[in-house]
């Protein structure tokens, strides 16, 4: 696993080493320009010199030849046989340093490069237009590259002594910017496992803040996910404990009984309990795989008419049993997005509380209505119908209508509000024009 502390230390000290000989280069050349254009004017005020010397003794003395008796001085610095110079007039050296050979050092005006002995000389070549003299000076490069390095050195080696501190300083800094993290690690490391609370937000850096934003929405989500599973397990335990009490006392009938018709009557007993039972847990696992999050990421092109078609042939032997008469009419647009699965479940939910609570050769009616913003699927009967008081309450779990002889587990409409809810639409009970109940459920484009 990459380091971050690890990666933002290689980039700042990458970053401080490029930019640091990035300046040390800008400032050697720079400092070994200052000094060429130092000892460059140098090398044009001994020109003037020699020129004024050279005139002042072609008056006084008649130099007309060469005389080394002019420079009888000896050497004063190791340096000065890295200088020379020369004074020519018409074709004829007059004077000379000690270091100059007796043949021209360059033939070009001005400033030039060149060898003299081997090394690599800077010469100056001026005329005098008014005397005629010609004057070279020369200054071998090594003096400047020395004094150069020289006073380089003298900027770099309190930078270098200052490298090791800095990198430690910039270790401990990054250490310091990067404890917030550490702490919020070691405070997620505490946690136990049941503990989901969102993990506070109060000295957490910016840059971090949607990573824990994050990690909240997670908790949450596991949160949830916990407590459905609980719910679940709480739920099914709870329901299941009467038809299971009831199968075993029917098998015990069933068991001890010598008549064949109360054993008949019992293992019917035994049978219509196994599929209430089966029917509970389906409801149950239905309720509690319903997760919106997930659910709606997959959500697809649903047409509500075929579906309903398809929820209505499943309970036809159910209204044939009972001589109910069920009509389907649509009308407009009936495509919306959506699972298709969830629908059927939704519509047969619907289905089997309208046939279970409508009597003999009743009715249920089935519309489905739809424009370009919400469509309506509405289904009402001609049964008992729900008493008003008591509409917002037949959603909650396991809750049934008191005195209620259906067999059921109160689940039916719980289920359909949960999928109501996860394609974000409304639903709502009222009156019947037959007499009975009227579920209208309201979805959204």
């Amino acid at each position: 696993m990459t380091s971050i502390r690890k990666r933002i230390l290689i980039i700042l000290l990458a970053i401080f080493a490029v930019v640091w000989t990035a300046m040390m280069s800008y400032t050697w050349h720079n400092t070994e320009h200052e000094i060429e254009e130092v000892f460059d004017a140098q090398l044009a005020q001994a020109t003037n010199v020699l020129f004024g010397l050279t005139a002042h003794e072609i008056s006084e003395q008649g130099l007309n030849d060469f005389r080394f008796d002019l420079l009888e001085t000896g050497l004063a610095h190791e340096y000065e046989k890295k200088l020379a110079f020369q004074v020519w007039k018409n074709g004829k050296l007059l004077l000379r340093s000690s270091s100059a050979p007796a043949f021209p050092m360059t033939k070009r005006f001005g400033y030039s490069d060149g060898k003299l002995n081997n090394q690599l000389w800077r010469f100056l070549y001026r005329k005098d237009a008014k005397s005629g003299l010609l004057v070279i000076v020369g200054e071998e490069y090594g003096v400047r590259q020395e004094l150069a390095t020289k006073i380089a050195l003298q900027v770099f080696w309190p930078v270098l002594v200052v490298l090791p501190i800095l990198g430690f300083l910039i270790v401990l800094g990054v250490n310091k910017g990067l404890h917030p993290l550490q702490q919020l690690a070691n405070e997620i490391r505490k946690r136990s496992a049941d503990q989901l609370d969102p993990v506070l937000t109060d000295n957490i850096p910016r840059e971090v803040s949607p990573i824990v934003a994050e990690i909240n929405q997670l908790l949450e989500k596991l949160k949830r996910a916990i407590n459905t599973e609980r719910q679940f397990t709480a739920d099914a335990s709870h329901e299941l404990r009467t038809p299971l009490a009831a199968l075993k006392a029917q098998a015990q009938v069933a068991r001890r009984t010598k008549d064949d018709n109360a054993r008949e009557h019992a293992l019917d007993k035994i049978i219509e309990g196994v599929d209430r039972s089966s029917r509970l847990v389906e409801q149950l696992l239905t309720l509690a795989r319903l997760e919106p999050e997930v659910l709606q990421s997959k959500f697809e092109q649903v047409n509500l008419a075929k579906v309903t078609e398809y929820s209505m042939s499943q309970v036809a032997h159910l209204t044939l049993k009972q001589k109910i008469d069920i009509s389907l009419s649509s009308d407009g647009v009936t495509t919306l997005r959506g699972i298709g699965a969830l629908f059927e479940v939704l519509i047969a939910n619907l289905l089997r509380n309208a046939v279970a609570y409508t009597p003999e050769e009743g009715k249920i009616n089935v519309s489905i209505t739809g424009d370009d913003k919400a469509i309506t699927i509405s289904v009402s009967d001609s049964g008992v119908g729900i008493p008003k008081n008591l509409r917002s309450r037949v959603f909650d779990r396991f809750y049934r209508i008191p005195g209620s002889k259906q067999i059921g587990s109160g689940l039916g409409l719980s289920i359909v509000r949960r999928i109501v809810d996860i394609h974000m639409g409304k639903v709502m009970i009222d009156n019947s024009k037959d007499g009975g109940a009227l579920v209208v459920i309201t979805l959204p484009i």
